[in-house]
């Protein structure tokens, strides 16, 4: 039951809160489809992928462009590539249900053996299978992998396999522990190679774990004075060999690739390449981002208990309003709004500490010493996050395996504890576990909704405001709150604030995060209506232009045939839209409007359709993005007549939604 419930939430968010099993993290696709060509690649004998797909993302190394992730994700989709390109950018939702579910069963087996070992004789009881319950549902449902299941995108879908295989590494190396055999020990490396080559930190982390227990295994074999035979072919040996050889196979791709053991040369990078800011972040902490001067920033952000917001508006629950700031003199690559492990997953905080307590007490019970080595590969696994001058929510995935062993270890001390209690008692207890699963269940499929939507952007964001103005009591009154109205946008943008500019011509929502502070919600189009006269000359007229980094301009080229086309022109170049014919008392319509999930403003007419996708976000000098401005070119109108063609403002278009806000705000 608890699974199935854990598998509710996830399975919920994972497919859009529908059933989408296709979709991808933003309306263009980036970042779901990195796995897919390096799957590609690697089926055409390669490692680099084409130059140019990974955008800011990839590593430019003697002209040949590498991700920085490893392939094992990539691996997963090779029986589906060998057969057809269908699905080609469409497998991330897929990838991380299978992953999802490997996650979900290796974290109740593990449970189970943990009960096992701290309590073999006893008889399970009801209060127990209900806990267990409720815990495997907070595992499986209520802690950063639903959030991640928000935004399927290669970030995100290398925290779904890397938790699985962790979960599945732990695992394995407590049943090799209890009973040392060919069965576990191949499990065991199996997992740790998946993991090494999905996220290398969690692959590390298991190899870490394996290392020392090996060491421990032929010390104490040597300390015991066994006979040579005897310790060289004990499970010492063959684990320390089963530990390595996939942190070796790890090394050797990554000097293949980079030329390093295990780092990244961040210099090459094409981020680094166009933001000054990351340039300057590198120059601060010695050519990394990575060091002992993080940590302070970095428990701040994860495990402070107030970092979680509770407002008055739909989602209700939320990230803080603002990012984490550095601390200690830490100079920082880069910090989003980020929750808290403590704030978001109370319960298998507080389980946690129990279990870590249990195993680190000298008089433990017995079982102990062998559910140790699983904690120690969970707790290696926070490290790297915790030295690393990147913030963002969803580096508290790193913290599950380590609430799932630990808060294992946790509820079977509880259950033990609350074996000797009345039962008003146990009761309470009871509730507040309930409790606290729930609340993280809620907390994150909530997060998870607000977190698609503004990342998609357009009707999903619309749907967003929209639940707010109904979701709740006086929904509609402290959404309209929210609302404010200016001319311009204004520099400052105070988190979830909704901005409208003029009659309505843009709706901004103010997101808090610093690298994109206002995101566009709706805007309206500006039409034009072209119609000919009885005699055409042939020449072209500017209609609109759009300014963001580079001003480009939308013009209307005529031909003396009575022929047109639209054309975008800048000063690198111009490209042409197909002719239409323009016939005399028949109007052309063209229209340039924003589409806000991609980004771009769309230049169209009718009939005739979609023509060109402009760009419209520019960034700024902090490498910002801010929004364009789109305009209407002077003197279209008396440049137009004198070729023959008459044009006429139609308006612009609809802004339905923003209409209604601002009616709320007038009558609240």
């Amino acid at each position: 039951m608890g699974i199935l419930t854990g598998a509710a939430a996830y399975l919920t968010v994972l497919f859009g809160f529908g059933f989408e099993p296709g979709r991808t993290a933003n309306a263009l696709g980036y970042g779901s489809n990195f796995f897919d060509l390096q799957a590609r690649a690697l089926m055409s004998g390669r490692l680099a992928v084409p130059d140019g797909s990974l955008g800011i993302e990839g590593f430019v190394i003697h002209g040949h462009t590498y991700m920085y992730f490893p392939p094992f994700p990539a691996l997963v989709r090779l029986p589906v590539f060998l057969v057809t390109h269908e699905f080609d950018g469409r497998l991330t939702v897929a990838s991380m249900a299978v992953a999802w579910l490997v996650f979900a069963v290796m974290s109740a087996r593990f449970l189970w053996l943990a009960r096992s070992l701290l309590r073999p004789d006893d008889p399970v009881t009801w209060r127990e299978t209900a806990g267990a319950a409720v815990v495997l549902a907070a595992a499986t449902g209520g802690t950063a992998v639903t959030f991640d299941a928000a935004l399927p995108w290669v970030y995100h879908e290398v925290y779904a396999w890397s938790l699985a295989m962790m979960m599945a590494g732990v695992y394995w190396l407590t049943r090799f522990l209890i009973a040392p055999g060919g069965s576990a020990l191949a499990w065991f490396t199996a997992s740790t190679t998946a993991a090494i080559f999905t996220r290398s930190t969690s692959g590390f982390a298991l190899s870490g774990a394996g290392l020392l227990v090996a060491a421990f295994l032929l010390l104490r074999s040597r300390a015991r004075r066994a006979p040579r035979a005897r310790w060289w072919r004990g499970p010492g040996l063959v684990l320390a060999a089963a530990a390595a050889l996939p942190n070796l196979a790890s090394v050797a791709l990554n000097e293949y690739k980079f030329g390093h053991p295990y780092l990244f040369p961040l210099a090459d990078q094409v981020w680094t390449s166009v933001n000054e800011h990351r340039r300057m972040a590198l120059a601060h902490n010695g050519g990394t981002i990575t060091g002992p001067q993080f940590v302070p920033t970095m428990l701040s952000a994860y495990l402070d208990p107030t970092g979680i917001r509770f407002v008055d508006h739909f989602p209700w629950v939320t990230l803080p309003s603002s990012p984490p700031p550095a601390l200690a003199g830490a100079y920082l690559d880069q910090s989003y709004r980020t929750g808290s492990v403590t704030a978001f997953e109370p319960l298998l905080t507080v389980l946690s500490v129990l279990g870590l307590v249990a195993l680190l007490w000298p008089r433990g019970r017995t079982g102990t010493t062998r559910l140790r080595p699983a904690a120690l590969a969970a707790v290696l696994l926070i490290g790297p996050v915790l030295m690393y001058g990147y913030v963002c929510n969803r580096y508290t995935s790193e913290f599950v395996p380590a609430l799932v062993v630990l808060g294992s270890v946790g509820l079977i001390v509880l259950d033990t504890w609350l074996g000797r209690c009345r039962v008003g008692i146990r009761a309470a207890a009871m509730a507040l576990v309930v409790s606290g699963a729930v609340f993280s269940l809620v907390a994150q499929m909530l997060l998870a909704y607000a977190t698609a939507a503004v990342t998609w952007r357009g009707d999903r964001l619309e749907a967003y405001i929209e639940h707010q103005l109904t979701w709740g009591p006086r929904a509609a009154v402290r959404t309209a709150a929210l609302v404010h109205r200016s001319d311009r946008l204004p520099d400052a943008a105070p988190t979830d604030q909704i901005q409208v500019l003029g009659d309505c011509d843009a709706l901004y929502l103010g997101s808090g995060d610093t690298y994109e502070p206002w995101v566009l919600v709706q805007q309206r189009s500006l039409v034009y209506t072209v119609t000919a006269d009885a005699s055409v000359r042939p020449g072209l007229v500017v209609l609109f232009r759009v300014e963001s980094n580079t001003t480009r301009e939308i013009a209307i080229d005529v031909r003396a045939d009575r022929y047109a086309r639209l054309v975008v022109q800048d000063s690198q170049g111009r490209v042409d839209g197909p002719w239409f014919p323009l016939y005399s008392g028949f109007p052309v319509r063209v229209g340039l409007g924003v589409r806000s999930e991609l980004g771009y403003a769309e230049v169209s007419t009718t009939p005739g359709g979609h023509v060109a996708y402009v760009p419209w976000t520019r960034w700024d000098a902090n490498w910002v993005v801010r929004p364009g401005v789109i305009s209407s070119a002077e003197n279209a109108r008396s440049n137009a007549a004198r070729l023959g063609i008459q044009v006429t403002s139609a308006g612009r278009g609809p802004a339905s939604l923003c209409e209604h806000l601002i009616a709320l705000k007038r009558n609240p």
